[in-house]
């Protein structure tokens, strides 16, 4: 008897092994009602506890005072659950309909009966195990973290002759003429340096501390007011949630105006084709009185300017002869302007042409650098002052000419 000895372990931690697996498998079905029932106790608690979670990230994001969005592992967490609600809806339906219909998984005469009933016990069993493992993962200390707002930043900008006299000027009126003058209108013709203006006293600013907050937007042509709120809304860290609705542009300006309205600051915006009120965006006139707050604006019209209600009124002008040569001759640098005797006063016509446009100046000086050759320069004159009478000054015109007078010379 003693070799028989050494395999009866093994033999029986086979048996032993089969018997665990087929209790598992007898467990799917004979205990399947009673999961069925676990499982639907289970997923109502994860339910309630889904729903206390998103409770708490909406009393969060909707505090304006301080904007929250919700953290990844929050976000990652309510999708799983999402997911597994339909998962799970959908066996209980499906139970639902079987016991409705007369049918019952838990007596299974027939092989048929009995192998649809321990794959569905296997699925609720394993359905249950996720489901806890979720509640128990759901317990979050935090469900939000606090929205930073962006920091002040510079913008990259060209010195341009004679800017210095009227950016003095803007700064005069935000500084020294009091809260009277809350609103600033910088008017003139395209190409004048408007923006150019609007980027030295954001620059200016966001390197001092007179301000809580420097809010710079290009609005342009095509008035978007929801684009302006996001772009203050960014700046001020309020977070978002929705899509465009009509109704939510209000919902925005109020969110807006509560985070804004004890902050001292300071909205810069470019290219105003169209006047708007302020107040559908969340900025109140009357708030910025008390706190100081300022806003710069530009624009071609000076219309704008009347319906905007800026308090002060600057117009942007043209660079006069002197100033426009010093500008253009800064650009063109000085081999180019030595490579022939009658460069210099070829130059100085070219310069007249740009009619004081400091963009264009810039744009051709530049482009001229690298012209080396007399009937390069006079070449550039002749389609300059072809073309340019055609525009009245239009300075995207003039753009196109500099690219013309760039790839369309003699030596080219």
């Amino acid at each position: 008897m003693e070799p028989v000895c050494p395999f009866v372990g093994p033999v029986l931690d086979i048996f032993s092994r089969l018997w665990t697996c087929s209790a598992h498998s007898t467990d799917y079905v004979y205990k399947l009602k009673q999961n069925l029932n676990n499982l639907e106790i289970s997923f109502n608690s994860l339910k309630c506890q889904r729903d206390d979670v998103i409770r708490r990230i909406e009393m969060a994001e909707g505090n304006p005072t301080e904007p929250a969005e919700r953290t990844n592992v929050v976000r990652d967490w309510l999708q799983r659950v999402q997911a597994l609600e339909i998962e799970v809806q959908k066996i209980l339906d499906d139970n639902e309909a079987i016991k409705n219909q007369g049918g019952c998984y838990f007596f299974c005469w027939g092989r048929k009966n009995c192998w649809s009933a321990y794959k569905l016990g296997k699925l609720v069993f394993l359905k249950k195990i996720v489901v806890e493992g979720l509640l128990s993962g759901g317990n979050f200390q935090d469900v939000t973290y606090r929205c930073q707002p962006d920091p002040l930043q510079q913008i990259p900008t060209v010195e341009v002759v004679g800017m210095e006299e009227k950016f003095n000027e803007v700064l005069e009126s935000l500084i020294s003429e009091g809260n009277h003058v809350r609103i600033v209108g910088l008017y003139g013709m395209g190409g004048v340096g408007k923006t150019t203006l609007l980027h030295k006293v954001n620059n200016h600013f966001s390197e001092k501390e007179q301000f809580d907050v420097v809010i710079f937007i290009v609005v342009s042509k095509d008035l978007n007011l929801k684009s302006i709120q996001n772009h203050i809304g960014k700046k001020l860290g309020v977070s978002w949630r929705g899509e465009t609705e009509v109704t939510e542009l209000y919902d925005r300006a109020q969110n807006i105006f509560k985070v804004i309205e004890n902050k001292k600051f300071l909205l810069l915006l470019d290219d105003i084709w169209e006047g708007f009120d302020l107040e559908i965006i969340g900025i109140s006139k009357n708030s910025m009185q008390i706190t100081g707050s300022k806003i710069i604006l530009t624009t071609r019209n000076k219309q704008v300017c009347g319906f905007m209600e800026a308090d002060k009124r600057i117009k942007i002008e043209c660079l006069d002869e002197d100033q426009a040569w010093s500008l253009f001759e800064q650009k063109v640098k000085q081999e180019a302007l030595s490579c022939h005797p009658d460069v210099p006063e070829v130059a100085r016509k070219i310069a007249k042409e740009c009619r004081g446009l400091p963009l264009a100046l810039i744009a051709i000086g530049r482009s001229m650098s690298s012209k080396t050759d007399l009937q390069e320069w006079q070449h550039a004159l002749h389609t300059l002052r072809k073309s340019a009478s055609q525009f009245s000054g239009m300075v995207f015109q003039l753009l196109c000419i500099t690219i013309f007078v760039s790839f369309f010379s003699p030596k080219r």
